[in-house]
């Protein structure tokens, strides 16, 4: 019966040192949220908010630009454009995120913000899906959060 007790204590003080082991290898290669995503965000929204293509294309991942077609980005551009001219950014939020290390890529850092700004027409809001990769920050997709969009 002692042995059986042994067994037991080993194989649970295997598994807590298991999953302490996947925490500290997680927090290693994650990424400090507040150096690296918020002052991209500070840099990329009033690049965003002048409504061209090719700002979304240089900021988004291949992934998230190529999720539409290019007059569906004209359209979605337009339609956000009625929000007016950028004025000014407050202090981002951090919404949710993860980081993900596989065994022989590199480990990849997910984060969603919502960013209010104030455009010529009011305040609205902006929800990035950003992810940063190898000192790369990219943005997944760009939501708009206004009343006006509504119209």
């Amino acid at each position: 019966m002692k042995k059986f007790f042994k067994y037991l204590g080993f194989g649970f003080l295997s598994v807590i040192i298991f999953f302490i082991g996947i925490g500290v290898v997680t927090s290693i290669n994650t990424v400090d949220k507040e150096a690296v995503f918020e002052p991209y965000i500070a840099k990329a929204i009033p690049k965003l908010t002048s409504w061209e293509q090719t700002s979304y294309r240089e900021l988004m991942s291949e992934e998230g630009f190529n999720g539409a077609t290019s007059e569906q980005w004209t359209l979605y551009l337009n339609k956000f454009s009625k929000l007016g001219e950028f004025q000014s950014i407050g202090k981002a939020e951090l919404q949710n995120w993860k980081t993900l290390s596989p065994i022989g890529s590199p480990s990849v850092t997910y984060a969603i913000y919502q960013v209010p700004v104030t455009f010529s027409t009011g305040l609205a809001h902006v929800q990035l899906a950003l992810q940063s990769s190898e000192d790369k920050v990219e943005i997944n997709s760009v939501k708009f959060l206004s009343d006006i969009l509504m119209q």
